[in-house]
């Protein structure tokens, strides 16, 4: 009986494992291009970087994203003026409407939705070919695997180019016990607050007689005075 067991439990841990997928992202942030890969399974998924747009090669990965379905959360590190920081943010706080529109991407064809998230309004393209309620980077909550999303501007854009349906890999969650993390709200103020120093670092250390401006580019809108219009000026 054991010995049954034993087989129906490493059996379950065999098929859990090999459901594993993955897929690879071009990725644009307004001027600047590349490649990321979102392995997933039914209840985790990793969103790394893809050095030199190789998958194999991970000693020079330091951002994730890591989701934990069960506990509705995202673990993830980002970098501020050379700083790491690790924040736990809610699962897809986004929310979505609808759309008619379609598109076939990598031979899926895919349903449309649009939301607006932390100041940005994007575009989606999912299919329920892959039932998985995630996506690239943070987003995700949708009735199918998020293949392409862009924001209205077309700044920031996530395409899927390509899927590997077995994957032999684990997802690596230990990002959770290694390192403290700031809730969102702290972060917030913590990223203003760096950000206001850094700004008056710069105009103690500038011999300009004139002004100048700094602007932080990114998808979320934390601080508008310094990611909209022309920036903070120093």
């Amino acid at each position: 009986m054991k010995i049954v067991l034993l087989t129906i439990v490493t059996l379950i841990s065999y098929l859990s494992f090999a459901q594993n997928m993955s897929i690879e992202y071009d990725v644009k942030y307004n001027d600047s291009s590349y490649k990321n890969l979102l392995i997933l399974s039914d209840s985790t998924s990793i969103w790394k970087d893809i050095p030199n747009g190789t998958p194999n090669n991970t000693e020079s990965i330091s951002l994730i994203l890591l989701k934990n379905f069960p506990e509705q959360t995202i673990y993830l590190s980002d970098v501020l003026f050379n700083k790491m920081f690790y924040v736990k943010d809610s699962l897809h706080c986004m929310k979505w409407s609808l759309t008619p529109d379609t598109k076939t991407i990598l031979g899926h064809k895919c349903n449309s939705a649009i939301t607006t998230f932390r100041g940005r309004k994007y575009v989606a393209f999912f299919s329920a070919d892959y039932p998985y309620s995630n996506g690239p980077w943070k987003f995700g909550g949708l009735t199918g695997l998020i293949l392409e999303v862009h924001s209205d501007d077309y700044a920031y854009q996530f395409t899927a180019s390509k899927i590997n349906k077995n994957l032999n890999e684990k997802i690596d969650t230990s990002i959770q016990k290694k390192y403290k993390f700031y809730s969102w709200s702290d972060f917030t103020t913590k990223f203003i607050s760096t950000v206001n120093n850094t700004v008056k670092m710069i105009k103690a250390n500038s011999d300009n007689e004139t002004n100048g401006y700094f602007k932080i580019d990114a998808p979320e809108i934390i601080y508008p005075k310094a990611q909209q219009g022309s920036g903070l000026e120093y």
